[in-house]
């Protein structure tokens, strides 16, 4: 797996070991990054980051701050050695050891960010998503940012994401075999305490 466009173009990145994550491939990482358009100076959250490989892209293609959320300890050494990987081309990011349901202030250092990726594992997907859009925390944290979330590649597994949401414009896109919801976060007022 490489960064596929910007400035780490080429990079190698490294995969944690396990069936837990399945990094978003190369294809549909391209196709949707080249839907997104510019990322030049944006506030990016890669929450689930597995290998980092969402936030790595966005960081290449110009994001000024890049923040990676994990929870396991040994993705986040692979997610270390690959952000010293891209670091020798000038690009950066941080990396943030957390629950994606943890209080979402500390993920970006109180920055609104302009786009969340998210791709939990596929098993855990459903409940994380109904986790994160009804935490009025979360909502308030992150109003008004591009959310993007990969849906599981099962049959019938966009029904959970489309059916219950607070997102606005919200679509389903598939680039390659990969489909992914995108949707901007309610506006801080228009969120329920």
């Amino acid at each position: 797996m490489q960064i596929i466009s910007g400035q780490a173009r080429g990079v190698i990145l490294a995969v944690p070991p396990t069936m837990a994550v399945r990094p978003t491939a190369g294809r549909s990482r391209k196709a949707l990054f080249d839907s997104l358009g510019r990322f030049d100076g944006a506030t990016v959250v890669d929450l689930f980051s597995g290998s980092g490989a969402l936030g790595l892209e966005a960081a290449s293609r110009g994001a000024a701050r890049v923040f990676l959320v994990e929870r396991d300890r040994r993705h986040c050494r692979v997610i270390e050695r690959n952000i010293n990987a891209v670091r020798k081309t000038g690009v950066a990011a941080d990396i943030r050891l957390a629950e994606a349901a943890a209080p979402a202030i500390r993920f970006w250092d109180g920055a609104v960010p302009d786009v969340i990726f998210a791709d939990p594992p596929y098993e855990d997907s459903a409940e994380q998503w109904q986790r994160l859009l009804h935490d009025p925390a979360f909502l308030r944290a992150a109003a008004g940012t591009l959310l993007v979330w990969e849906i599981p590649d099962t049959p019938g597994a966009s029904g959970p994401f489309l059916a219950d949401h607070p997102l606005e414009d919200c679509r389903l896109r598939q680039f390659g075999g990969t489909g992914f919801l995108i949707g901007y976060l309610p506006e801080v007022a228009d969120v329920q305490s």
